[in-house]
């Protein structure tokens, strides 16, 4: 979980907020708190490194096989397959779409891209806020 954002004390000399562009808005680091993830320990962030080799294995079979359809793109139901080989289903949070897939192991995400082209693999914290309908680890496109 992400801890909440620090209250504020009312002091208006302290420094105003930088969102890394320089512009120094007002609570950009709390107006996209939503976009945060939440941490690893290092048993958990390990545990997910194992369970995205055995993904990475699963996807790369799919690769393999070939069957690409447009853009590249693997059909839904056949990512959805391998993920549920190794037993993640929607229990899982598992999302899937246009080559983006997303699991939740309960310990860590697993989240990367898989097409004809790439094949990527990440390991991270679920998102304090991920995109409606699509489970704990996809990042939210909106805002709050």
């Amino acid at each position: 979980t992400v801890p909440p954002s620090p209250s504020s004390t009312g002091n208006t000399d302290a420094p105003r907020e930088q969102n890394g562009n320089g512009d120094g808005a007002p609570h950009y680091a709390e107006n996209h708190a939503y976009r945060m993830q939440g941490s690893l320990t290092p048993e958990r962030r390990a545990w997910g490194v194992a369970s995205a080799r055995l993904i990475r294995a699963e996807l790369e079979k799919v690769r393999e096989e070939g069957g690409a359809g447009a853009y590249g793109v693997f059909d839904e139901r056949r990512i959805a397959a391998a993920l549920g080989r190794l037993g993640c289903g929607k229990e899982h949070g598992v999302y899937i779409g246009n080559g983006f897939y997303s699991v939740h192991t309960g310990d860590a995400c697993v989240s990367g891209r898989v097409t004809e082209d790439q094949l990527t693999v990440k390991v991270h914290g679920a998102y304090a806020e991920p995109h409606p309908g699509t489970g704990p680890c996809v990042e939210n496109r909106g805002g709050h």
